[in-house]
């Protein structure tokens, strides 16, 4: 099968579409503050949470009303200035704290001297006004009382109101300006406020600054109000009036002095006058409501939203729709909190819409990229090919339809696999155990089963395979439990159980589609036949090794003993015989061993083998003529392996070579060739036929003289055992060479093993 191509996995395509949700996101919300795209919306939640925190009305705050009664006792409007005079004198009789006469004084007049006179007798504040254009062509034009009276007033105040968006009075300019000049709003100079350090002033222009919104204390009338004519009689008792701010302006029909207000309801409107009084309520009582900065409105919309993006990775649907009611819950009571206590206002409507617009959008393109990856996923599974062939469903063409084909293809595979499995690990001749990292089993066969009942171990799904282990003790060396040594992806080893029982227990680590490591496979064979079987062969070994050598040992004593007890010539052949029965109990015992030795490679340098072998054949070489070289020895080549097993394999070798040659030069070479330590052993001797070379490392196939056949067969073992190859070259007449490559070590030749 084909490696599958790499491809984009769940968690790279919902992070690439939260990265564009995110993004599309906070430039929405972004545009939406920076735009003021939401201030309606922040309007109705300012008014819902301004009327949810009214207050009492004040109590050093009171109206003089020029009212409709007072209209009809007095005369239609405007008054002579004397009526306001005389209204003055009689507030001078109480005693103010401060009044604030909200009506224009602008034109000269016979009896602005008496009105003057009058404004001096208490501290009264009185207005200018800003025509918006002015005269010939000016873009406004600013103008102050009538002469006497601007010198006369306590100071000098603008009493302009600005609509919001939906004609709704909500705040105001505490300083506005022009022509170099500052004023100070009506209710900001009775509540003893300060110009600014003057920076304003040197604006060009018209400007506003210092804003802040009207914190109204409830629905127009709701400050103590008298009405002008009850001023002017004295029916008004002087105590209600002393040492109170008082706020003169016109409340009556037609005078064009009345706005709407978030607490004024849909059908009335609140008095300028009595806006004003609001305004001095607020700034006497330190409440009036200061607009949180864009900055500020800004970050309080992009934090929800951003905290709500982050649940969408962090947590489940059912988690992340908490977290959006918490967080829309968070957001109004923040706003609704911070005019309470601490007299802000931050506008939630940036915040709402963003996560009401993320919200939806996140649910759709997650819900795409899954259904996308999906779909991909079973295309892909579809195309790797089945072990179990099906017939596929028809694809209608929709894409609804076609994943749900795709899936329930999917999921008839998954039963199949699940069969197949189930029934592969059942029929296992061996013990099988699946665990998680935690050594509960998951899964176990039959043979587990049976394994677990002899042992007496507990043997249901979620039984921890720890309880089995205890019941077996290591022989070996080997590690018999995954959960000792973490640190291993396999291991294993041979135990035995009280029962007498040999087992060999193998473990490997089990891993997922992405390589992770999620649990172990752990199999045990009975091996107790084997064992068996290793102890007749030992004893076989031990006959040939003994009770086999014993008897020619005893027969060659005889025939070399001082009395000649049997002819020469027949002595010769038995002795001939014997030692031919020697070598073949030797090289029977050495063969077998060096099958069934376990293997215990250590690094060693290949040179002193050869030289080891050398020296030990030197007699027999010298009694034959023969020198024996040893060549390529300057530089180390090591090799791992087993020393005694490699030795007698060489000496076998160099024993052949003495053995079919008359004379001559044996050469022993050793050189390094394709990351391999090579071994090459010459002679000059008969040399063999290539039907003779084609048998040559088969059991009991004899050389070109007499032998037994077993001495190539240990060579061809030993090298097989340490992973190497090895060769022959011959010829008849022309000697032969024997090439053994080995494998090469790393470990260092000049430390010490």
């Amino acid at each position: 099968m084909a490696e599958a191509s790499p491809r984009p996995s769940v968690p790279t395509r919902l992070y690439a579409e939260w990265l564009a949700v995110a993004l599309v996101a906070t430039l929405l919300v972004t545009a939406l503050v920076l735009g003021r795209l939401t201030e309606r919306l922040d309007h109705i939640v300012y008014d819902r949470a301004l009327t949810a925190s009214q207050r009492p009305p004040p109590d050093d705050i009171v109206i003089i009303a020029i009212d409709n009664r007072s209209l009809q006792a007095i005369g239609r409007w405007p008054w002579p200035r004397r009526v306001h005079a005389e209204a003055l004198d009689r507030l001078a009789e109480a005693r103010p704290r401060a009044v604030g006469y909200d009506v224009l004084f602008v034109e000269p007049t016979d009896d602005d001297a008496i009105l003057a006179a009058a404004v001096r007798r208490s501290p009264t504040y009185l207005p200018q006004v800003i025509d918006v254009p002015g005269p010939n062509g000016a873009a406004y034009a600013i103008a102050l009382p009538a002469g006497p009276l601007a010198t006369a007033a306590a100071g000098i105040a603008q009493v302009n109101l600005h609509f919001d968006g939906d004609r709704v009075i909500r705040k105001a300019y505490l300083e506005e300006g022009g022509d170099g000049q500052a004023w100070l709003q009506l209710g900001a100079l009775m509540a003893g406020l300060k110009v600014a350090d003057g920076s304003q002033a040197a604006r060009q222009g018209l400007w506003q600054a210092r804003p802040v919104l009207i914190p109204y204390g409830g629905a127009a009338g709701n400050i103590r109000t008298f009405s002008f004519i009850d001023l002017v009689e004295g029916h008004i008792p002087p105590e209600l009036l002393a040492n109170r701010h008082i706020l003169i302006g016109a409340t009556a029909d037609g005078m064009g002095d009345s706005y709407p207000t978030p607490t004024s309801g849909t059908t009335s409107q609140m008095a300028g006058v009595e806006i004003q009084a609001n305004l001095l309520d607020a700034l006497l009582r330190g409440d009036a409501i200061t607009p949180a900065a864009e900055g500020w409105v800004l970050a309080g919309a992009l934090a929800p939203l951003w905290l709500l993006l982050i649940g969408f990775l962090r947590l489940s649907p059912r988690g992340t729709a908490n977290l959006a009611l918490a967080l829309a819950f968070l957001i109004l009571a923040t706003s609704f909190g911070l005019i309470r206590f601490a007299h802000v206002w931050l506008p939630p409507a940036g915040a709402l819409i963003g996560m009401l617009f993320v919200y939806p959008l996140w649910g759709w393109r997650r819900l795409q990229a899954i259904s996308s990856y999906m779909t991909d996923e079973l295309r892909l599974l579809q195309s790797e090919g089945d072990a179990f062939p099906r017939q596929r469903r028809a694809d209608s063409g929709q894409e609804i339809t076609l994943q749900a084909n795709l899936l329930g293809q999917a999921i008839d595979r998954l039963r199949d696999l699940r069969r197949f499995l189930s029934d592969a690990i059942g029929r296992l001749p061996d013990a099988l155990y699946v665990t998680d990292l935690d050594g509960r089993i998951a899964l176990t066969n039959a043979e587990g089963r049976r394994l677990a009942a002899r042992l007496a171990a507990p043997m249901t799904t979620g039984s921890d395979l720890r309880d089995l282990l205890a019941r077996f003790r290591v022989t070996d060396n080997g590690v018999l439990s995954p959960f000792v040594d973490k640190t291993s992806d396999q291991g294993g080893a041979e135990a035995a159980t009280e029962d007498g029982g040999s087992f060999e227990v193998r473990y490997v680590a089990q891993r997922d589609a992405s390589d992770a490591q999620v649990g172990w496979i752990m199999r045990i064979v009975d091996i107790s036949p084997l064992k068996q079987a290793e102890r007749h062969r030992e004893e076989a070994l031990q006959l040939l090794s003994h009770d086999m050598r014993a008897p020619q040992s005893a027969i060659l004593t005889l025939l070399r003993g001082p009395e000649a007890l049997v002819p020469k010539p027949i002595s010769a052949r038995i002795e001939s015989l014997a030692n031919r029965t020697l070598e073949l109990a030797e090289d029977f015992v050495q063969l077998a061993r060096a099958e069934a030795k376990p293997l215990e490679p250590e690094p060693i340098d290949l040179n002193d083998v050869a030289i080891d072998a050398a020296d030990a054949l030197w007699p027999e070489a010298k009694a034959r003529g023969i020198r024996v070289d040893v060549g390529g020895i300057d530089d180390p080549h090591m090799v791992d392996g087993d020393r005694q097993l490699l030795t007698r394999a060489v000496i076998n070798l160099i024993g052949n070579a003495i053995k079919y040659s008359d004379a001559g030069v044996i050469r022993c070479t050793l050189a390094e060739i394709d990351g391999s330590v090579r071994l090459t052993i010459a002679d000059q001797g008969i040399g063999m036929s290539d039907e003779q070379r084609a048998k040559l490392f088969e059991r009991f196939q004899q050389g070109p003289r007499e032998g037994i056949g077993l001495g190539l067969a240990l060579v061809r073992t030993v090298v097989a055992r340490h992973n190497g190859k090895i060769d022959c070259e011959s010829a008849p007449g022309e000697g032969t060479t024997f090439i053994i490559d080995l494998p090469k070590s790393d470990a260092d030749p000049y430390a010490e093993y």
